[in-house]
């Protein structure tokens, strides 16, 4: 019935399928990150997506009956009225997200998935635990706890990949879902560096990015993404050029190797 386009509160669940929403929430600010979920918990075996508003709130978009909330504005550190330092390039902020399926024998009780969000003005990673809530055939997922990894290696952390790609099932992973036991890559536009780390916030090591031997001058790390058999690293760019802005793609063995 919706389909995959979303837009304020004109696809909420209300609107869309004729029935109250589970969850309050809407896309009332811009979306700054997203996830696939998985399969609704609902039994419908539709695709939900988590998207992370620039208010610092997440909905949960169904794929047939529209959008619920997921978590109030403020469980991420938001984005409104917040900017790159120089050289920003013109680039708006987003946060990376990924999903984790396999949850820690340590997560609370009841928690089916995580979700790991780049927070970069705070220096910090959210950690969300989600839960089944409602009774079927309304079931959806909330929030039931918020923590958070900090580190002296964070440094505008601006987004995350996976080290090793959940590629169990491919129906029900994308590249923002980590494999069981994997860690994560961290993209910093503060220092141009990449930090690998794992579930728990201990980090394994750290790569300056660099091109021929020599620094990234007047150029920020935007974006992060692994290949999918986790050998490669793949990093987006931005730089100016006299009166244009531009920006590329550099490639990089995955480390340590």
């Amino acid at each position: 019935m919706i389909g995959g386009v979303y837009a304020g509160s004109l696809t909420d669940r209300d609107q869309v399928y004729a029935s109250p929403q589970i969850i309050k929430g809407a896309l009332n600010t811009g979306a700054v990150g997203t996830a696939l979920l998985g399969p609704s918990p609902d039994g419908t075996c539709k695709a939900v997506f988590a998207v992370v508003t620039a208010d610092g709130a997440i909905v949960q978009e169904h794929t047939l009956k529209g959008v619920d909330g997921l978590a109030p504005p403020g469980t991420v550190k938001p984005l409104q009225g917040q900017s790159w330092d120089r050289p920003n390039h013109n680039v708006e902020p987003r946060l990376g997200v990924l999903m984790n399926p396999y949850v820690p024998s340590g997560a609370p009780a009841g928690t089916v998935l995580q979700l790991f969000v780049s927070e970069p003005f705070n220096n910090t990673i959210a950690v969300i635990n989600l839960v089944v809530f409602g009774t079927a055939p309304n079931q959806v997922f909330q929030t039931s706890s918020v923590s958070r990894i900090y580190s002296f290696e964070l440094n505008m952390p601006v987004d995350l990949a996976p080290v090793v790609i959940d590629t169990d099932d491919p129906m029900w992973a994308g590249n923002t879902t980590l494999d069981e036991g994997s860690d994560f890559y961290v993209a910093n536009r503060g220092d141009n560096t990449i930090v690998r780390m794992q579930q728990d916030g201990t980090v394994v090591a750290v790569r300056r990015v660099t091109v021929d031997r020599g620094p990234l001058n007047d150029v920020r790390l935007n974006g992060i993404a692994t290949s999918t058999d986790g050998k490669k690293i793949y990093v987006t760019f931005t730089r100016p050029v006299y009166s244009a802005y531009q920006g590329g793609v550099l490639e990089m063995p995955a480390f340590p190797p």
